[in-house]
């Protein structure tokens, strides 16, 4: 009779860690989702928050602008001219960066490149920013109306930036997130 009990006790027990563990991994998986997401909007408002109207030469030395979108193969990707560089080490450089952000089909990527104006061959970086995205969509708020692009073939100034972006963005799991981002600095750069 007592080992009878003893079992059922263990079984229990047995079984009341095993949901603990569960829950455990359930709870990380769900936590380092939550920090990838706060990890995205704090890198996607820094970056557009600093937005400055200092156009680039592409590696063509054709103009581009300080804000600009362009179809890609998965979507828009958005590129943009950002103050705020950090330099640690106190370099000769400008605190200006050019990055783009576009989607590749899985993943949301954020490229930057070590000089504002590109020569044939120019090196970046590209950084995951978001995993398992379904889709990523931009709209860009000018003189109180939505665009779907900001391009050069737009005729606006290179120099114009939008008075708002916001950014929509659905993942695989099927939670969707859009996020507003204004107030732009009007300072010009001229570096």
């Amino acid at each position: 009779m007592a080992i009878a009990i003893f079992a059922l006790v263990a079984t229990a027990a047995f079984s009341m860690l095993q949901q603990t563990l569960k829950s455990g991994e359930h709870f990380d998986l769900k936590a380092s989702q939550l920090a990838e997401l706060q990890r995205t909007h704090r890198l996607l408002q820094q970056d557009i928050k600093q937005v400055i109207a200092r156009p680039v030469r592409d590696q063509f030395g054709e103009l581009l602008p300080a804000v600009m979108s362009e179809e890609m193969g998965e979507g828009l990707a958005v590129e943009l001219t950002r103050t705020g560089r950090p330099n640690p080490v106190n370099q000769v450089r400008s605190d200006l960066l050019r990055l783009r952000y576009f989607f590749d089909g899985k993943k949301l990527v954020r490229r930057t490149w070590k000089r504002l104006d590109r020569a044939p061959e120019a090196e970046f970086l590209d950084q995951t920013v978001l995993d398992n995205v379904q889709t990523w969509q931009v709209m860009f708020l000018s003189g109180g109306q939505w665009f779907d692009q900001w391009s050069i073939e737009d005729e606006r100034s290179p120099l114009a930036l939008p008075n708002a972006i916001e950014v929509k963005v659905s993942l695989l799991d099927g939670r969707e997130f859009r996020w507003l981002f204004a107030g732009f600095p009007t300072v010009q750069a001229g570096r």
